[in-house]
């Protein structure tokens, strides 16, 4: 694993290697990689260009600012930080990035030969990120904003993973019962305030209801 000076500039993460081991900081790392796994999903999905999903790195900083910078390129420099916000967990760090690094050879190695990506394999690439970063989600099954963040993209990520995986994660975060989960959202938004959340979160856990 490459390591970092603590000058290491980010170019679409606002954390650094010093404030990305805070506890929110930890869960909006992942809600950063989740959203951007989703992004090159349904570009892919859409048939955008190649490029959405991976482009070429930009060479040419700051001038090339308005460079169209893919979502993997993203992904790969979250990543990066994974390392410090999540110091007890390299083993599962290891595999995320493996499994990342390979994700990313394989789109290289198509568009050198310009040969097309299969859809079920680059989809299976993307399902298998999602399903390495469980150890990390399971971390932070005490934040609010992260768990309902699952919950609100849970039809994208379902079309992703599959409705299974997604169950099994959060049954592997609360393996005392959904009820606990419902009690956590529910608790920690009506302590901040946001009352009117309740009612959204009750809807969007009824999928899961027995």
């Amino acid at each position: 694993m490459a390591s970092m000076s603590p000058s290491s500039v980010y170019l679409y993460s606002p954390f650094s290697m010093r404030t990305v081991g805070e506890e929110q900081n930890k869960a909006l790392l992942l809600q950063f990689i989740l959203t951007e796994l989703l992004n090159a999903k349904d570009a892919h999905e859409k048939n955008d260009p190649l490029e959405f999903v991976f482009s070429s790195p930009a060479c040419f900083f700051p001038f090339d600012w308005s460079y169209e910078v893919g979502c993997l390129n993203k992904i790969h420099e979250h990543a990066m930080l994974l390392e410090y916000a999540f110091p007890s967990q390299q083993q599962e760090l290891v595999k995320f990035q493996n499994h990342l690094e390979q994700t990313l050879s394989y789109i290289i190695k198509h568009k050198k030969d310009k040969k097309e990506v299969d859809n079920s394999q680059l989809l299976g690439y993307f399902r298998q990120l999602y399903l390495q970063l469980f150890p990390f989600i399971i971390a932070c099954r005490d934040n609010e904003g992260l768990l309902l963040f699952l919950l609100k993209n849970q039809e994208d990520i379902c079309e992703m993973a599959g409705t299974d995986d997604l169950s099994h994660l959060l049954n592997s975060m609360f393996p005392e019962g959904l009820k606990k989960l419902s009690e956590t959202l529910r608790n920690k938004y009506h302590d901040r305030g946001f009352t009117l959340l309740l009612t959204e979160i009750d809807r969007l856990l009824s999928p899961y209801e027995s």
